[in-house]
């Protein structure tokens, strides 16, 4: 009886090791395949991250290629005003020495008109050619400096408007 006992036992026990060891081997495959697709995640981790500093390296190399092309369109509009204001100035001068060679002339002239009309006059007052130049001398010595003054600023506000333009337009987004 022992020996009817002993194989069906046997069996049970065969049967059993088989499953265990079929049970062992299915959890070992599924280990190993968790383990492949963790490695793939890492892996696609990587690549993630390496695509975003990838990407933000470009974004900012955009950004730094931009600015200096703002940069260089402004130092261009800052130089162009430099040279715009020197010309202004240049102009101012040329046109203050102008006005002096215009105030030698009348003075010389007026000198002249007070040279030949120095002859006596009727009662009732200077002849009127030496008035009507005193007038001129009055009207152009008050009104110069005047004249000066607001082409300076017409001048000065022209350029600083032109430039301020300038500017505006070298930093817009192409």
């Amino acid at each position: 009886m022992l020996l009817d006992l002993k194989t069906p036992l046997l069996w049970v026990l065969g049967v059993a090791l088989v499953g265990a060891l079929s049970t062992a081997g299915i959890e070992r495959t599924r280990a190993a395949g968790a383990r492949a697709d963790a490695a793939s995640a890492r892996k696609d981790l990587a690549d993630y991250r390496a695509t975003q500093a990838e990407s933000g390296r470009m974004a900012e190399r955009a950004a730094r290629t931009q600015e200096q092309t703002w940069r260089a369109r402004v130092d261009g509009v800052i130089q162009d005003g430099q040279q715009q204001i020197a010309r202004v100035q240049d102009d101012a001068q040329r046109a203050g020495a102008a006005e002096r060679r215009m105030r030698e002339q009348l003075a010389a002239y007026r000198a002249a008109v007070h040279a030949a009309t120095a002859a006596p006059v009727a009662a009732g007052g200077r002849p009127p050619a030496e008035a009507a130049l005193d007038l001129l001398t009055e009207l152009l010595g008050g009104s110069g400096a005047a004249l000066r003054e607001l082409g300076q600023f017409a001048d000065a506000a022209h350029a600083a408007g032109t430039i301020c333009e300038r500017y505006a337009d070298s930093t817009e987004q192409p």
